[in-house]
């Protein structure tokens, strides 16, 4: 069976260079620019949607109840502005202030408060920081990967200070289209689905250690306990065991993240990514691309393949699964041969919705990635994006509600659930979803070491013996 992340990662909606793009209908008010996108897009159905879709499974509270939650409250309220301030209302209402869903329990209030009263590293700004992380929170659709400018008169400081560290880069290599839709992706998500930890994230990031501690069950993850630190040690993790059930992994950005959020903090145009954004985008891909990511120039060293852009979809599984602490095995759907071709398919269509809808079902949402092909089925693209409902319209079509963070519009779009279907090559499942429906298979030691093959043979000769759907994990 060849894999496409053998030799092509997925990132922007690149793959060796190529590019395809399709204009969709921008939104009603016109501030968003056209996306490229494989399949036709539509406009949500139906907005109430979004409303039912839940955020985590803590226990929902929307009225301050103690005198140090007023007082968290109130010190968040005298910092931010007029705008900011309705928003905060907003999350009080709608259950996310007090959402617990974090790592340590902590509500978003208690995280907003940490960034209120403690130190940030410098040259970020405590005020737009709580501001950022609020309208995020409450509207995560804002994430975008489009990185930001680096203005003429800071590039030679940057250029020299690289030269400095042994690396020659230009301006040209600062000008970078962006390859974080992984990243972006799995941002997303924890805005989407656990606010808290969203807020206790960029807490940590944005503090003098500019790191995050988390402390995970090894029995959440998707992998037995001597795979999960073998693979702790071929991404480089920052860890340690407290216990044999315990976890804890320290997860931070490459050392030039700070470089590009410092610029954005001043230098922050329309539709480009927040200091939120390069931090938590900056740690998503160190952590996967085993701690070889460079912010500046947006490349890492490849291990696996010879793209030195984007994750394979392995990679954005490891670091998914340590941003969340949850359990997700990456599934193949596709069947690529040696020369790139699309040939075939693991499973039944109607297989693959029923993953997707059991995890949406679940109150997950599920990151995707999907190809798109050339009149003879040749891969000629890849990108990533969020899966957050299906609806149906009134003639029974289903429609995937899906968030994109690269394709200019702040707002989620739906897709036809017959066109993206064929399309989506990898996803992150929860191990529960697929009990009793596949086979697993000890793919995770195999299948890199024959990345690293590959990159010299430049060819993938792995196949699994077996018509059922397979993927890419060892069962625990």
């Amino acid at each position: 069976m060849y894999n496409i992340s053998a030799v092509n990662s997925f990132n922007n909606g690149y793959i060796s260079q190529i590019h395809h793009s399709k204009e969709v209908s921008k939104t009603q008010n016109d501030k968003h620019s056209a996306v490229s996108s494989p399949v036709q897009s539509y406009p949500s159905l139906s907005s109430s949607l979004l409303k039912q879709i839940s955020f985590g499974n803590a226990q929902m509270r929307t009225s301050l109840s103690s005198k140090d939650e007023h007082n968290k409250y109130n010190e968040i309220s005298t910092i931010i502005d007029k705008k900011y301030k309705k928003d905060l209302q907003d999350l009080l209402k709608t259950g996310k202030l007090l959402n617990n869903n974090s790592n340590d329990k902590s509500t978003t209030l208690d995280n907003l408060y940490k960034i209120a009263t403690s130190e940030r590293v410098q040259g970020l700004d405590k005020k737009k920081i709580l501001e950022e992380v609020i309208t995020t929170i409450k509207y995560p659709f804002i994430i975008t990967q489009k990185f930001g400018d680096i203005p003429v008169n800071l590039q030679n400081d940057i250029i020299n200070q690289e030269k400095a560290q042994g690396k020659n880069i230009s301006s040209m290599d600062l000008d970078v289209k962006s390859s974080t839709c992984p990243a972006a992706s799995i941002e997303f998500n924890l805005a989407h689905k656990m606010p808290a930890e969203f807020a206790r994230m960029a807490e940590g990031l944005t503090s003098p250690k500019i790191n995050v501690e988390k402390t995970i069950n090894v029995k959440d993850l998707s992998q037995n306990f001597v795979d999960i630190v073998w693979m702790l040690n071929e991404f480089g993790a920052d860890y340690k065991f407290v216990d044999w059930n315990t976890l804890k992994v320290n997860l931070k950005p490459d050392r030039n993240a700070i470089i590009r959020a410092r610029i954005q903090n001043t230098y922050k145009d329309r539709d480009e990514r927040s200091v939120i954004d390069v931090l938590m985008q900056s740690t998503f891909m160190n952590v996967g691309a085993q701690n070889t990511y460079d912010s500046l120039i947006d490349r890492r060293v490849p291990k696996y393949n010879e793209d030195d852009s984007g994750l394979i979809d392995i990679e954005k599984n490891f670091a998914e699964e340590l941003a969340t602490g949850k359990g997700k095995i990456c599934v193949t759907y596709q069947q690529i041969d040696d020369n790139g071709k699309l040939v075939g398919y693991e499973c039944e269509p109607s297989e693959t919705l029923q993953h997707i809808q059991d995890t949406l079902n679940g109150g997950d949402n599920v990151i995707i990635g999907y190809t798109y092909c050339d009149s003879d089925n040749n891969v000629i693209g890849g990108h990533e994006i969020t899966i957050i409902g299906i609806e149906t319209d009134k003639k029974g079509n289903k429609y995937f509600v899906c968030n994109d963070t690269d394709d200019g519009i702040s707002d989620s779009i739906t897709y036809s659930v017959d066109e993206l279907l064929p399309k989506i090559h990898h996803a992150g499942i929860p191990k529960s979803v697929l009990v009793n429906n596949v086979e697993f298979i000890e793919g995770w030691k195999e299948l890199m070491q024959i990345y690293k093959e590959t990159r010299t043979q430049n060819q993938v000769q792995y196949a699994v013996p077996s018509n059922r759907l397979t993927v890419l994990n060892q069962a625990a």
